[in-house]
């Protein structure tokens, strides 16, 4: 069954959850909204679970983000999430937020999780099977857990996607980065199943070392994919105002875009060859 065949055209995007404080998202962004006046907060997410505001914060020692000036700090150890709950019985859902792990440590920790209310219907699992892998784990009606992983991911900023549905023969792909979707061999079954809420940080309480989130975007239809890295002006290409937008934000700043171009995460003189290496056709996210 084809993704275009299993997702119709007619229903609207879900309702986002941004990391700004008093801002009615509009555009698909999620965690890191493009205004930089706002205050970063985690309080626009219904439910805080081991999180407060102090854990929402621009680029600095104690926080790292991908686009925009938000990103979320999840604390190292204990159990510390957000949850949106705008999810309505969902029969098909897709989702797509950037993660940066290379302090987790190699503790096994759901990095996200989308239930029906009670029980796990998708989550997304760093160091499962082996460390450094990432893992999404899907349930049907036969077996509670089927597994797509992406071996030793490496280090940085990573695009992480899977698309969802409630369906006999479901469609389930997986997509890291931008990459080719990984795919279960044989389809599932998970009708009669919903997304009803999502959970993004550490969601089982793993012993970890901090984990940085930004850019959450869920939708029911129209698959997000990857933003454009290296876009630091926001104007959805790479060019030479990009480097403008860099070296203001090396310099005080911040960038509306996406400036950490090599997803090392930080923004640094190292953006800028970057950038200059994409313009010419040398370098690609």
């Amino acid at each position: 069954m084809k993704h275009e065949n299993s997702f119709g055209m007619s229903r609207p995007a879900l309702p986002l959850k941004s990391l700004i404080g008093g801002f009615a998202a509009v555009a698909l962004l999620g965690l890191s909204l493009n205004a930089q006046a706002q205050t970063c907060v985690v309080e626009n997410w219904d439910t805080q679970t081991g999180l407060t505001n102090a854990n929402a914060g621009v680029q600095d020692g104690d926080n790292r983000r991908y686009g925009g000036p938000c990103g979320l700090r999840v604390p190292g150890g204990g159990v510390a999430y957000v949850t949106d709950e705008s999810p309505t019985a969902e029969g098909s859902y897709i989702a797509r937020f950037y993660a940066y792990l290379d302090d987790a440590g190699s503790a096994a920790t759901i990095i996200y999780e989308a239930t029906d209310g009670t029980d796990a219907r998708a989550q997304v699992w760093y160091n499962f099977p082996n460390a450094g892998d990432l893992t999404l784990r899907v349930a049907d009606n036969s077996l509670p857990d089927n597994d797509l992983t992406f071996a030793g991911i490496g280090p940085g900023w990573h695009s992480i996607e899977f698309v969802w549905e409630a369906a006999a023969s479901a469609d389930i792909r997986f997509s890291l980065n931008g990459s080719a979707d990984a795919e279960f061999g044989t389809a599932l079954d998970t009708s009669g199943f919903q997304i009803s809420d999502a959970s993004l940080g550490n969601v089982n309480g793993a012993a970890t070392g901090p984990m940085d989130f930004d850019d959450f975007d869920s939708r029911r239809i129209s698959r997000p994919g990857r933003l454009v890295c290296g876009d630091a002006d926001d104007d959805s290409s790479v060019s030479v105002s990009d480097l403008s937008s860099v070296r203001s934000e090396i310099f005080g700043t911040f960038a509306p875009g996406q400036p950490d171009a090599n997803e090392d995460g930080a923004v640094s003189v190292g953006d800028l060859s970057f950038i200059r290496a994409i313009i010419f056709g040398l370098e690609a996210c």
